[in-house]
């Protein structure tokens, strides 16, 4: 049985839709088919007009396309139908590896956004290199957490790991947080794809020298490639929960105390400290 929220949520969503394709039976088919997209938009706060938007955006011929790729902002776009993608193998419960997009496109061997636009004579640039995804997906019962998730960009600095162990017994209660990490992550190891291939100050991208070790702990959060890449993921679940930075950074290290390795000390000094470095690059919080 739908929630009453749930409820006027998606009834939204579909009168959007018969607003701009003027018919109620489209409207009503293009929510049975995007279900599952709406219901995850639910969970994650976004603006029904915004997830219309992007329903009638995949049926080029329904809507004038223009209008609505020039209100998109920024790459918000891209790392929903990342995180849509992911969330869509989890549901599945099928563990195992997997090559994305490849395994849900065999036509598209790397995330192109560009390219994808380019191929609909759309003018629209997110100006992200084309990258792909190494999904690890594994259940464990015997976990005392929900789950436990990583992500890292590999050293060809075009491939995305993300490894993924849930508690199954947890699932799908935990399915709320876990789409905000994976939106934390997404967005993170995003932007340290654009410091490798060098579109951010030279200061904040990060070179390996020969025989040189990551630092452990703290340090490790620390570093000046780290904060920026950090900050992006937390300010984009900050945004999707409207919750405070400072409460978003908290629940992040408490969440992931085990990938973390930090002492309860240090992740309390890690959250005043990126809160800080939040408040320097973006403002007041």
């Amino acid at each position: 049985m739908l929630s009453v929220e749930f409820e006027d949520y998606i009834n939204g969503i579909l009168e959007t839709i018969k607003r701009v394709t003027g018919s109620s039976a489209h409207a009503r088919y293009l929510g049975r088919k995007n279900y599952f997209r709406i219901k995850t938009a639910f969970y994650e706060d976004e603006n029904p007009e915004d997830v219309a938007k992007e329903i009638l955006l995949s049926v080029k011929d329904s809507i004038n396309e223009n209008t609505v790729i020039n209100e998109a902002k920024g790459i918000n776009e891209p790392i929903r139908r990342i995180v849509r993608d992911l969330t869509n193998i989890i549901k599945t419960k099928e563990y195992g590896d997997y090559n994305l997009p490849e395994d849900i496109d065999n036509h598209q061997l790397e995330y192109d956004f560009d390219e994808d636009y380019r191929k609909l004579n759309l003018s629209r640039s997110y100006d992200i290199p084309p990258f792909s995804i190494e999904f690890n997906y594994d259940a464990n019962f015997n976990m005392d957490e929900p789950y436990m998730i990583n992500g890292s960009l590999l050293s060809d600095g075009e491939t995305i790991a993300i490894i993924l162990i849930i508690n199954p017994e947890q699932y799908p209660a935990s399915m709320y947080d876990l789409i905000a990490d994976l939106n934390d992550i997404i967005s993170h190891e995003i932007e340290h794809i654009f410091q490798e291939n060098l579109r951010r100050p030279e200061e904040e991208i990060h070179y390996v020298e020969d025989g040189e070790e990551e630092p452990t702990g703290k340090e490790y959060y620390m570093q000046k490639h780290e904060i920026p890449a950090q900050l992006k993921g937390i300010k984009r679940v900050a945004k999707l929960r409207k919750q405070s930075i400072e409460q978003v950074i908290s629940d992040w290290f408490k969440r992931s105390k085990y990938a973390h390795q930090l002492s309860d000390e240090d992740a309390q000094y890690m959250v005043k400290f990126l809160t800080s470095e939040y408040e320097k690059r973006y403002g007041t919080v």
